[in-house]
Formats: C-alpha cells, structure tokens, sequence
C-alpha cells in the first residue's frame, strides 16, 4: 500500500470522510490498518502524536488516568500563578477568569475546549493553546518515562566527568562523547551514550540544567570515589529491602498498609561507594531507614532527587528526612473554603492550602499541595486512606464503588452527599439541592462528594486532624514516617 493509498483508506473509514489527528476514533482507525499492514504501530502512533500542536481536548486529556504525566494539573498551575500561556497562532495568553477556568478543567472538558478570558475580555478556549515541550510536544505516547530514564543517566555520565576527569566542576563542553566513553567503568545506568548524545541534541535546555545540578553534587560530596547509579542492580536490591521491609511492618501490626516506591525514597539517581555494594540490607523498616542515614551522614550512600534547574537560577538543594531533625507536627488546620459551583474544596493550613478535588472522573480524586511545604506535591485516594487508618480513623469510600452508586443514583450516597452539602458548602432546600443535583455532571457529584467525606473526617476528629494534615504533608513531599534520606536538587 502505497502512502496515498493509506490516506485514502484511513479518510474513508474515518466518521467525517477525512480524518482528524485529535479524534479517538480516527487514532482507532488508524492503529487498525497499521495492525494490519504489520507496519510499527505503536511508533508511527507515537511520531502522529508529537505532530499535534495544540492542546486539544484528546491531547489535554491523554494521560488523566497517570497523575505522573497528567497535563491538566500543570496547565491550573500556569493559570494561578498568572503564567503566560503560548498560542498555537502565535502570542500568548493570561488566564483572568481563574476559578471558571480552573473548574472546567476539573470536569469534563467540552469537546472544544474550556473558554478562558483575559483581563482585557478576549475569549479563546484552552484547543488554541500551544501544546509546549512541559505539555508533551515531541515526547510521544510514553516518551516522557524514556526521556526521564535517558535524562538522569546523563546526570550520571556528567557526575563522572566532574569526579574522575575534570576533578572539578564541569561545563557544557565536557558533555561530549569522548568524556563519555572515558568514565564508563564508573557509571551503572540503563541508557547508552547513543541514546544521551540524541536527547541533549533534542533538549538542549537540559545541557544547562544538568552541569547546574552536577556542579551542586560535587560542591557538597566532594571527597569519594563514587559509582554513579540509575537503574542498576544495587538499586534495585535497595527497593526491594523496602519492599520486603513494608511487607513484614504490615505482618507484624495486621496493617495492610501500600506506599509508592518513591513516597519512601524518590531518588532518581545514586552515588555509592564500594562500602556499599553487597551490602545486607535489613527487613526491618526501621533499621533499613537507618542504614541509610548512616551511609548519607557517612558520605557513602547519596541518593538525588532531581529536578530540571531552570535558566537564570541556580540550582538549590534540600535534605529529606534527616533524623537529626525533629519531626513533629509543623502545619496547623485552618479550616476549609469552597463554593457552590467548585467541583472540589481547599482544606487551609498555615502557609498554604490542600486542594482536594479530581483528576480523573473514575480513579482520580487526590490531594494537592498548595504552598511552600510540597508545592505541587499530591497525595491520592489509596495515601490518604492509609493515613487515615494509621490515625484510626474511618477510611474514605472505594472510588469506582463511588462512582457507581452515583451513576445508579443510589438513595444512600444521595442522603449522605446532601447532608455534607448543606452541612459544609451552603444551606440549601432539599429540592434545590436536587435540582442542583441533577443537571450537574459526575466529575461535580463525585469530585465534591469524596472532597466533603474527607473533610467530614477532619471536622470530626479534631484531636487528630492536625496529624493527619501533617502526615499528608509528608506524603506528598516523600517524608513520611516511614521515608528515608535522600536530597532533592531544584
């Protein structure tokens, strides 16, 4: 089948006799004959995607259900923080009408997109916004995990550079093939130097970044002869010590509590010397958190956390979970606020607030930080119940079984959410509240029904709520109780 003939093929099965890159069923089509024609689809699919330009309904919404890449969270963080948005024409855009804004993009967003309005009264919908290398250009479906493994392998390589060539800090020159290929018995990574050499070519504002971040950990861990790890065999013999460890906490008090991998340690890359390799690490949470403080305070075991630095800044780093530093409570409750129209609430704390709301209609609901404490950070559905169990409190409803019983329009979560409502948001009449009820979408009934049961929560074990606050504080910037060390470089 020749090109002109996949088109013609692919424009007669499509629903409008032509296809259109931001359409499903068009995509569906697509992948079809791909199939078909055994031709590489996932990577034709991948390069269509890279193709789209702006931020479509189909494109803001691709990854929903993965809060690790999901564009609308970043998309409400430009919109608050009054960022200049790019068009797909040209220009740019400053978003006025924040809360409408914010609150469309928290439901399901029309088929054109959500309308937003500048101070001077423009109107564009958010199908007119560019779609920028921080919303996935170039990246592809499942671009951003390759970028990310290949990224830190590069801060690797660099690392070595500064230690074992230059024994000084580096600059953009030294990230060269010839140095690469000098320091490669002190590198244990999961990218080749073919795969680093063609992502800094693509992304050249991580040449920068990366010497910025390498300079950082050889100004403060200067002295040792470290092997520098991503993604190797000695990590991963780390993750499954905390793996087994949790395992055996949870036999041990009857909890049957989960963490994500990087709520405990989320290190992107590790420096190690020899008096780490085959080391036994130990089953016991406690114990395993406190060899690996040891081996931090001993230089030996550093694990980074790596953030991109942008230009004109400098990079800045933060020690997580010192033992040395108390670790009390810090935050205090400070109420909550929200409005009849929100699809979810903000829970007020000093400094800051937690909003609470969804990310995705059927498995997204979570928390986020807002705030110096872990701006940005989030704490889901499957975390807060877990800090609700460990302060022995009643746990959140099943998300899905949630959404479900509000599709059925089941009596009982109707009672309960109209007692929340009118205890929490407004007073409202029984049938105001339904009609409310009624001609609103299921992102708004789920998204403020499972925000107001937590808040229920709160409200109602005032002895604890300050703890639970702080431990989703904690949760949300990987210092739990049960975290261990590491810095974070940003």
């Amino acid at each position: 089948m020749t090109l002109d003939e996949l088109l013609l093929e692919w424009s007669y099965k499509s629903e409008r006799g032509y296809p259109l890159l931001d359409s499903p069923s068009d995509i569906l089509v697509l992948r079809k004959i791909l199939e078909q024609l055994d031709l590489p689809t996932n990577n034709l699919l991948n390069r269509m995607s890279e193709m789209a330009t702006n931020l479509s309904k189909s494109e803001l919404e691709k990854y929903r259900d993965d809060p690790s890449k999901d564009r609308i969270p970043i998309l409400i963080k430009k919109i608050e923080n009054d960022e200049r948005l790019e068009l797909k024409d040209g220009g740019t855009f400053i978003v006025d009408n924040k809360e409408d804004a914010i609150n469309g993009l928290m439901g399901d967003i029309p088929k054109f997109g959500v309308e937003l309005v500048n101070k001077e009264g423009k109107k564009i919908t958010t199908s007119k916004l560019k779609k920028t290398e921080e919303f996935g250009a170039g990246s592809g479906a499942g671009g951003g995990s390759v970028d990310t493994r290949i990224m830190e392998s590069a801060h690797c390589y660099g690392c070595a550079i500064a230690y074992y060539i230059k024994g000084n800090k580096i600059t953009q020159d030294d990230l060269i093939r010839e140095n690469f290929e000098q320091v490669l018995s002190h590198v244990n990574v999961d990218a080749n130097i073919d795969e680093i050499e063609e992502f800094l070519e693509r992304k050249p504002l991580w040449y920068e970044s990366t010497v910025k971040s390498v300079n950082k950990i050889y100004e403060l861990f200067p002295n040792k002869k470290y092997i520098f790890h991503r993604g190797s065999e000695q990590v991963e013999r780390i993750y499954n010590a905390w793996k087994n460890s949790l395992e055996r906490r949870n036999k041990e008090l009857g909890q049957y509590q989960t963490m994500k991998d990087d709520k405990w340690n989320p290190s992107d890359i590790w420096l190690m010397t020899n008096e780490v390799l085959d080391f036994d690490w130990s089953g016991n949470l406690e114990v395993l958190n406190g060899q690996i403080s040891q081996f931090y305070e001993d230089n030996d075991l550093i694990g980074v956390s790596l953030k991109m630095i942008a230009k004109n800044t400098e990079a800045t780093i933060k020690v997580f979970n010192d033992p040395g530093i108390p670790s009390g409570n810090v935050y205090e409750y400070e109420g909550f606020k929200t409005t009849p129209k929100s699809s979810g609430l903000e829970i007020l704390y000093t400094g800051g607030s937690i909003s609470c709301r969804n990310f995705n209609v059927t498995t997204g609901w979570s928390t986020e930080i807002k705030g110096k404490a872990a701006q940005g950070g989030k704490c889901g559905h499957t975390g807060v119940n877990d800090i609700l169990k460990i302060n022995n409190v009643t746990l959140l409803p099943d998300q899905q079984d949630t959404v479900s019983k509000f599709k059925e329009n089941n009596q009982e979560y109707y009672n309960q959410f109209y007692y929340l409502y009118d205890r929490f948001i407004e007073n409202i009449t029984t049938s105001d509240f339904k009609n409310k009820y009624d001609a609103s979408k299921l992102s708004w009934k789920t998204g403020n029904y499972m925000g107001l049961e937590f808040l229920s929560k709160l409200e109602d074990n005032q002895d604890k709520r300050n703890e639970i606050l702080n431990d989703i504080m904690r949760y949300a910037s990987s210092a739990t109780k049960f975290s261990s060390q590491f810095i974070k470089i940003s």
